[in-house]
């Protein structure tokens, strides 16, 4: 899925997983009624409004991965700090999301994509792109409240 632009703005924003149940969950303090569901992959939905904010992000028994997947930076990666705007006149589909958990943290990887050249910093959470693509995303989970 494409982002279209980065708002400099602050989110709150909840990350949790429970592993009894194979729940990883990204909720932002903007989710509502009014976000729109899009099944990003046959195990996780992703929620986003009209203009493309992410409301929330839900992986149901997703496939994970034992050894976290080293993300490289490109020679040249902007960072930035707020909050991605996703494009919903692109695809927001991808063929497998896989999840590696830790303690502290968890991180869904939407492509096999690996090399990264921008990185985007919202509190808990951390957005990889390449080519304005979203690769991964690194949930906090330690510290997390709305």
């Amino acid at each position: 899925m494409k982002i279209k632009e980065v708002v400099c703005s602050t989110i709150k924003i909840k990350n949790s997983f429970e592993e009894s149940i194979g729940n990883f969950d990204i909720l932002t303090e903007k989710m509502d009624d009014n976000f729109t569901p899009y099944r990003i992959e046959q195990s996780v939905m992703m929620w986003i409004n009209e203009e493309g904010v992410l409301g929330e992000i839900e992986c149901v028994f997703p496939e994970q991965v034992n050894d976290e997947i080293t993300l490289i930076s490109s020679k040249i990666v902007r960072e930035q700090n707020g909050f991605p705007i996703i494009n919903i006149n692109e695809e927001t589909s991808c063929n497998e999301v896989l999840v590696f958990a830790d303690d502290d943290y968890f991180v869904l990887y939407f492509n096999n994509t690996k090399e990264y050249d921008m990185k985007i910093i919202s509190q808990n959470l951390v957005f990889y792109l390449f080519n304005s693509e979203l690769i991964a995303i690194k949930a906090m989970v330690l510290g997390s409240e709305l």
